[in-house]
């Protein structure tokens, strides 16, 4: 079965979200999903992403990973991993298993020659990470991951 493609057409800036709306491109319904602005920020601590660019594509493939883990994939939920890298490499792996079985997402219109502005330059211009911020929820996860491995050891 080919991966279904899906087309980013609009990114809104609300005050405290983001608000992304997907059109399919062949079968499928459109949808929206809705984003805290600090995700981006939390994504980065949480699966040690290392760009803005990465934090906005693990955002836009998350409600994909959702349908394609109800679909019976099982191995495909962002969860909390271990270390940094290990989160970033597991996170980045199931994108691109999503890509590559599932769905893909593009910017592209859907007849291919429009000259539309990208609509993720709204995320790009607008999301603002703050490093300290991303490296102290970083800190506090670890911390909580330290945690909670020494009570499963007790």
């Amino acid at each position: 079965m080919a991966a279904a493609r899906w087309r980013i057409a609009s990114v809104t800036e609300g005050r405290e979200t983001w608000l992304i709306h997907y059109e399919p491109l062949g079968d499928g319904e459109a949808f929206a999903a809705s984003w805290p602005k600090e995700a981006f920020e939390i994504r980065m601590a949480e699966h040690g992403l290392d760009s803005l660019d990465e934090a906005i594509e693990v955002l836009l493939y998350t409600p994909l990973l959702h349908a394609m883990h109800a679909d019976g994939h099982p191995d495909v939920m962002p969860v909390l991993e271990g270390d940094a890298a290990t989160a970033r490499a597991r996170i980045l792996g199931q994108v691109a298993a999503c890509k590559e079985q599932y769905a893909e997402v593009t910017t592209t219109p859907a007849n291919g020659r429009a000259r539309t502005p990208d609509p993720l330059r709204t995320l790009h211009d607008g999301a603002h990470i703050d490093p300290v911020r991303v490296a102290t929820m970083r800190l506090e996860i670890d911390r909580y991951m330290l945690a909670r491995e020494r009570a499963d050891k007790e």
